[in-house]
């Protein structure tokens, strides 16, 4: 029996050498609140279902491909092993797809639908452990399935209500409603509340002291102290084995050491399956006593210190950075910001492109050693902004041929018309086979078909030419978004070139234009070693050979993907 946990590619040969071998997907899902509340597992969930498909269908385990999907929430749209279930499915690959309940699709009864309904135009059934088969040509089979779906989002909608005023009730009575963990206290699960941790918080307590006060004289930085802990064996909160210069920032920042603990600071909030913390307004925090460490005058001296280096510190601006924001890093991917200046002997200052985790300090527990996530050399702002410029400007000087590239590619996405057409058709195919059905179901009315198995026989083919042309239809559809997309792109990069075609001409150009041109006609640019990178937004690719701080490199100029990002 083949196991996949959520996604996987396949080769042209592998997915060819499915399509009649499996005759059946187990489709497994669990989230961490459906394991806590109703004992789900995969395990079981795989087991019953290969159980059904051995007594009902006579399938071998050899026949069955099981995906499981461990920690993914049933709202969102794109979960890896749902996508790679349908994507076999509408390749041919299985007959029937297999769940324990309507739930471990969706507890959201329109994404459940569909789902539903990509599976059965794919021409393949749906069957469920725990509830009956479900015809998607039956009314009452339809009707039950939707009241399933719609008491599961209600059930979901109601726990997390209940949920959430049980957490609030607690938190106005003075507990704490579950805390993963705060450095220099200790969680009670019996009490609900923050006792101080005698270690963590002596170790909080020279840290606040260290940062005001000094180390022998020494003036201590939040990465002073994150190595000296380090240096010491210090254990890093959670156990782990790096103190970052970020968590002690974080740590002598926080109000809640002076005993007041607020909950309630901010909200997850859900789009399309995707959680994300929103803040509240500070008015509708909920203050929870905890014993104080430090007191509100010691925290308030800790807070003024900090904003006072803090704003020493931001002297290193990045404002007149050509590619802020839309540089990353070709090692690691992770953004490009601006990296400590060099002067030169004459006083001339050379300011850099770097790696933002080449300037994360961390350091190892035990021995105090700097731990980097990325190496490598960092990238001279007037070089990587003289080839940003140079390119967007050889193009710049000439829109008129921008223009034409881009009015090329518009042309190229007449098929907007075609695909207009072809989804009318569609439709208008569909209306007919419904009247089509309609009239044979007339025709058993009034006696003129005399079986329900001739009906069948008659109906069947329709209902399946129907559900194929629907899926033409919605496949037509995301077709005909795409291309509008990409049309109306080009057609705001064309207008903004018309509109600002004198300050194109113009000898002298502000440096905050040129960034808006450079944003608005690329969408990045990517540092490697030697080369630079640069995604355009109209133009085919083209690869020039430069040279980069007198080293030898190629530049690539290229489009992304054939189209915008």
């Amino acid at each position: 029996m083949m196991t996949v946990i959520g996604g996987k590619n396949y080769t042209r040969n592998e997915l060819l050498a499915l399509i009649g071998k499996i005759e059946a997907i187990v489709y497994a899902r669990v989230s961490t609140a459906d394991q806590a509340k109703h004992g789900y597992s995969l395990e079981s969930q795989v087991e019953r279902c290969v159980e059904l498909a051995k007594k009902k269908f006579g399938y071998n385990e050899g026949r069955v491909m099981v995906i499981t999907e461990p920690g993914e929430s049933g709202d969102n749209p794109d979960r890896p092993g749902m996508n790679h279930a349908l994507f076999l499915l509408e390749n041919g690959v299985g007959k029937k797809i297999i769940m324990l309940h309507p739930d471990r699709m969706s507890r959201f009864l329109k994404l459940q639908n569909v789902i539903a309904d990509r599976i059965w135009g794919s021409g393949c059934d749906i069957e469920f452990v725990e509830t009956p088969e479900v015809d998607p040509n039956n009314p009452e089979s339809m009707l039950f399935f939707n009241l399933q779906g719609s008491i599961a989002q209600y059930n979901k909608a109601k726990i997390l209500a209940n949920s959430r005023r049980g957490r609030m009730t607690k938190a106005k009575n003075g507990k704490i409603p579950g805390l993963r963990r705060l450095y220099g206290y200790t969680f009670d699960k019996e009490l609900d509340t923050l006792v101080i941790n005698p270690t963590e918080s002596e170790i909080y307590l020279l840290m606040v002291d260290w940062y005001l006060n000094g180390d022998n004289g020494k003036e201590m930085t939040c990465s002073g102290i994150a190595r000296e802990l380090a240096t010491r064996g210090v254990p890093a909160p959670g156990g782990g084995d790096k103190w970052h210069q970020a968590v002690v920032s974080r740590i002598l920042r926080r109000e809640c050491y002076t005993g007041k603990f607020y909950y309630g600071r901010s909200e997850v909030k859900q789009t399309n399956g995707k959680k994300i913390q929103v803040p509240k307004p500070k008015e509708e925090w909920i203050c929870i006593s905890i014993p104080k460490i430090i007191d509100e005058d010691t925290y308030q001296a800790l807070q003024e210190k900090m904003t006072g280096r803090e704003k020493r510190a931001r002297g290193r601006q990045s404002d007149n950075y050509l590619v802020k924001g839309i540089a990353r890093c070709g090692r690691c991917g992770s953004a490009i910001i601006a990296g400590p200046p060099t002067t030169l002997k004459g006083g001339r200052k050379l300011r850099y492109y770097t790696c933002c985790q080449k300037t994360r300090k961390s350091f190892k527990v035990g021995t105090g050693e700097k731990v980097n996530v990325c190496y490598g050399r960092s990238w001279r702002q007037d070089v990587v902004d003289e080839y940003v410029w140079s390119f967007l400007e050889s193009h710049l000087n000439d829109p008129d041929a921008i223009i034409a590239d881009i009015i090329k590619q518009q042309q190229d996405i007449k098929k907007i018309d075609e695909l207009n057409k072809k989804k009318m058709g569609l439709e208008k195919t569909i209306s007919e086979k419904r009247e089509e059905e309609g009239r044979c179901l007339s025709l058993y009315i009034k006696g003129l078909i005399k079986s329900e198995e001739r009906l069948e026989s008659m109906v069947r083919p329709i209902q399946e030419q129907i559900q194929h042309l629907q899926e033409e239809v919605f496949y037509a559809n995301q077709s005909l978004q795409a291309a509008k997309t990409k049309y109306n792109e080009l057609q705001a990069i064309k207008d903004s070139i018309n509109e600002y075609r004198d300050i194109l001409e113009s000898e002298k150009m502000e440096f905050e234009t040129k960034r808006a041109f450079v944003r608005m006609f690329i969408s990045k640019v990517t540092l490697k070693e030697n080369q630079i990178e640069i995604v355009a937004k109209w133009k085919p690719d083209i690869k020039i050979e430069k040279a980069l701080n007198n080293q030898h490199s190629i530049v690539h100029y290229s489009q992304e993907h054939g189209g915008l990002p």
